[in-house]
């Protein structure tokens, strides 16, 4: 309970009064920590709410934090979930990793792991470079998630074989994660790279049943899009939901031809994202998605169709003229346009409940 003192008077406020007040929606992180310096009640409630997750940035937050737990193992056990943004490999001291070990050691209860790079310093695409990963291998937690950035994806494999509960795994990189050796028996989402993809599509004595997946095209060509989706016919028994990105390229795939391989790979799909971040350099003149797709069970399509960059007065290198975004079929620059090609797809995809078409003139 909580003590307080009013006019010489003792005023006493039950642990559940103050579970109840520190579970008030309003109150934010920075709330609670102050609630901690209150009482003893108060700060067992809060630290019951904080130590729920725990988002570390930098070498001194993440120190912080592993002293904390390794002072007080009972914190530790409430956590299910640890986002880690890691300063550089070589910002990095070999007692700040030890730190980092044992504290994990104490979170037995962990469910959900991230191991991101800190690019708050300086935003940066280039894949992880860390292989330190040591400090996350012989622990009790078993996962159901774990996403990463920061390390080298092919130096993760022995640490994703103790993992069999996980159902959910991103590794961000830009070739093959040569991650296929862990069994990963329960592995529902995939969230990698188009290699990744290929790589986990294999024939294998590991059965597994992916229902979702998400991958990028990086600078592809039509043919290595192509070998992509003709992969993707290993995961037809289970996948419900397909989530691309292409960016940095202008040799892959029409969108209509990728769309069509999509279809006949996966036709029992319930869920298709497409995001076509390319540029073209001419203007399509052709109806957007005129080929019948052959998807049976599709409910939601969301497509955002490559674009065209053009300068309004011509003049490219002109001060006066921003270059704008356009979209690179003509038919989807006009209110019209997009209606009818609307009407098109749906009235091709009778089971579709959701159509969302990026409104770009």
């Amino acid at each position: 309970m909580a003590v307080f003192c009013n006019n010489n008077r003792n005023l006493v406020l039950p642990q559940e009064i103050c579970g109840i007040i520190c579970q008030d929606p309003a109150l934010a992180r920075c709330d609670l920590h102050a609630l901690c310096a209150v009482s003893r009640a108060f700060r067992d409630e809060a630290e019951r709410l904080l130590y729920v997750s725990a988002r570390l940035r930098g070498t001194r937050g993440i120190k912080s934090f592993c002293i904390a737990v390794i002072r007080r193992p009972h914190l530790a056990l409430r956590i299910r979930k640890i986002m880690l943004l890691m300063p550089p490999q070589m910002d990095l001291e070999a007692d700040d990793l030890a730190r980092i070990t044992k504290a994990l050691r104490f979170c037995a209860n962990l469910k959900d792991l991230y191991t991101l790079k800190d690019d708050s310093r300086a935003v940066s695409d280039k894949p992880g470079d860390a292989v330190h990963t040591w400090i996350l291998e012989g622990h009790a937690f078993s996962l159901k998630r774990f996403v990463n950035n920061y390390f080298q994806p092919q130096v993760l494999a022995e640490f994703l074989k103790f993992q069999p509960s996980l159902e959910t795994l991103v590794v961000k990189c830009r070739g093959p994660a040569e991650i296929c050796d862990a069994p990963l028996p329960m592995l529902k989402n995939l969230d990698s790279s188009a290699a990744t993809i290929q790589e986990f599509s294999t024939p294998s004595s590991y059965k597994r049943k992916i229902e979702r997946l998400q991958f990028e095209l990086l600078q592809s060509t039509d043919v290595e899009e192509l070998a992509t989706f003709v992969a993707l016919t290993r995961f037809s028994d289970t996948l419900k939901s397909l989530s691309v990105l292409r960016k940095d390229g202008q040799n892959g795939l029409d969108i209509a031809v990728l769309l069509a391989c999509v279809a006949q790979q996966l036709p029992d799909l319930k869920y298709l994202r497409i995001i076509d971040y390319t540029t073209k350099m001419e203007t399509l003149h052709v109806p957007f998605l005129p080929f019948p797709m052959q998807f049976t069970k599709i409910e939601t399509l969301i497509l955002v169709p490559p674009k065209r960059i053009y300068s309004p007065n011509g003049l490219a290198n002109s001060l006066a003229s921003a270059n704008i975004s356009i979209s690179s079929f003509n038919e989807l620059r006009t209110e019209g346009g997009r209606r009818t090609a609307v009407q098109r797809i749906m009235a091709v995809l009778a089971t579709l409940k959701r159509l969302v078409l990026e409104n770009l003139g």
